[in-house]
């Protein structure tokens, strides 16, 4: 196992194993665990792989983040429709953390990743927080949008 990340404020570490990644948690119960693990195999069927106490191990989702890409005007409304989507899709249950480096761009396949703050959330902190998370990753170029509201 590899360390790739870890994030020392939220006590939590991920690991890079050949064919897989690991997340270890150090301040989270087993209980924590099970239930998160039952709501992502409702919720991204086939994405865990195997879990202990403290610890998920989840599959590897093909692409690049969508960090790493050009940002044209078409690429920021493209995010935009694929993150009110999957909001929609995983109903009442969304993703929480629209960072653009947890949005895999497979050729035309946008997919999500790093699915720890998933839960149920009132309907304007969603929005909020989609907002303030494409604002931070596209700046001006995001402002149309946060305009319509």
């Amino acid at each position: 196992m590899k360390l790739i990340r870890e994030n020392k404020e939220k006590q939590r570490a991920t690991y890079f194993c050949k064919d897989r990644y690991r997340k270890v948690w150090r301040n989270t119960t087993p209980a924590w665990i099970k239930e998160h693990v039952q709501l992502l195999k409702q919720h991204v069927p086939g994405y865990v792989l195997n879990f202990g106490d403290n610890w998920i191990e989840y599959s590897i989702i093909p692409g690049v983040p969508a960090s790493t890409l050009s940002h044209s005007p078409e690429f920021v409304d493209k995010i935009y429709k694929f993150c009110l989507d999957s909001i929609i899709e995983t109903s009442p249950y969304v993703h929480g953390d629209w960072s653009l480096s947890n949005i895999l761009v497979d050729g035309d396949k946008l997919r999500l990743c790093d699915w720890d703050n998933l839960g149920i959330y009132p309907m304007t902190d969603v929005r909020a927080k989609l907002i303030s998370d494409l604002t931070n990753a596209f700046g001006t170029s995001f402002q149309q949008y946060t305009q319509q509201s």
